[in-house]
């Protein structure tokens, strides 16, 4: 989901909802948290960079396919130009829409915590242009990062639901 998505949907006061529950008319703290965790627009970008940064060689029969980064200069600065891009494509519509709040701090860290994520659990991405991590290391690291920003996400989904004072 988008990044955008997640900014709009994480903006303003209360809307019509069951009366009395506090609840969001169409907001569901699902739905938040996985627009949270899927910033879509940067992993979009990531896909097209690894296109032009790196080369795959052709497997041999026995072998699997090897990709190698061709270019590491150049996608360490798009991981971490895609990783203040996360930042931008959330606090731009809720700063436009004149809706920032408190928590929107926290929240504004967490779509770029999900793409670094996200680069960590795929092999060859912009994250092995920054980092020299083993594989299981790299992989346990980020499945913990993965359940704890996902339960940081689900409470501020959790968040938008909840009644906003008047």
């Amino acid at each position: 989901m988008s990044t955008i998505a997640y900014a709009l949907i994480t903006g303003g006061g209360q809307r019509e909802g069951d009366p009395g529950t506090g609840t969001r008319a169409g907001v569901n703290t699902y739905v938040v948290t996985m627009a949270a965790l899927v910033p879509a627009e940067v992993l979009a970008l990531h896909a097209l960079f690894l296109s032009v940064t790196t080369n795959t060689t052709p497997a041999a029969a026995a072998t699997l396919a090897a990709t190698r980064i061709a270019d590491p200069s150049t996608l360490s600065k798009a991981f971490y130009g895609l990783i203040v891009l996360c930042v931008v494509l959330y606090v731009a519509p809720r700063l436009i829409t004149h809706k920032w709040v408190r928590l929107d701090f926290a929240r504004s860290v967490i779509p770029p915590l999900a793409f670094v994520t996200w680069t960590m659990l795929q092999k060859a991405t912009a994250f092995d242009a920054v980092c020299d991590l083993a594989e299981a290391p790299r992989t346990v690291s980020a499945l913990f990062v993965a359940v704890l920003w996902g339960l940081g996400a689900a409470w501020l989904g959790y968040q938008v639901e909840q009644p906003q004072p008047v």
